[in-house]
C-alpha cells in the first residue's frame, strides 16, 4: 500500500531495516523495474540515504545507457551477492536467469500485463 508520495520513493524504505550498520546481515536480493531510467536514478538514490556511506555501492542502477561491461560486471555481482539489489527497467529482466531474486517490485505500474509477467518471473 503506498503512503508517501510516489516521488519520495520512501515506501521502498522497507527493503532496508531501520538502524542498518556495517556487519548486518545482507537483505533478500531485490529487483525494482521502473517505467523510465530517471525513476530508477532517483530510487537507487533515495535507499542510498538509507545505508551506511561504505554500503551505498550494494544497490545499484541497471539500464540500457549502461555500457555492456557496466551490465555484465553488475549481473555477476548479483549472481555473487556483491550487489544486493537493482533499480531498473525492463532491460534488466529480458533472459536473465538468477535463481535467489526474493523479492521484484514495479514501481507504478503502467506497463502491460505481459511486461509484468516477464519482470515478475525474476524471482524465486
Amino acid at each position: 500500500k503506498i503512503k508517501y508520495a510516489l516521488s519520495s520513493y520512501s515506501d521502498l524504505v522497507f527493503l532496508i531495516p531501520v538502524g542498518f550498520k556495517v556487519g548486518d546481515p545482507p537483505p533478500p536480493k531485490f529487483l525494482i523495474f521502473f517505467d523510465n531510467i530517471p525513476g530508477s536514478i532517483n530510487a537507487a538514490c533515495s535507499l542510498h540515504r538509507h545505508l551506511p556511506q561504505e554500503l551505498r555501492d550494494k544497490i545499484k542502477c541497471f539500464n540500457a545507457d549502461m555500457s555492456t561491461t557496466y551490465k555484465e560486471v553488475e549481473l555477476k555481482n548479483l549472481v555473487s551477492g556483491e550487489t544486493w539489489g537493482l533499480c531498473t527497467t525492463a532491460s534488466f529482466g529480458m533472459g536473465m536467469d538468477i535463481v535467489d531474486i526474493f523479492l521484484v517490485i514495479q514501481w507504478r505500474a503502467t506497463c502491460e500485463i505481459a511486461t509484468l509477467w516477464q519482470q515478475f518471473g525474476c524471482a524465486v
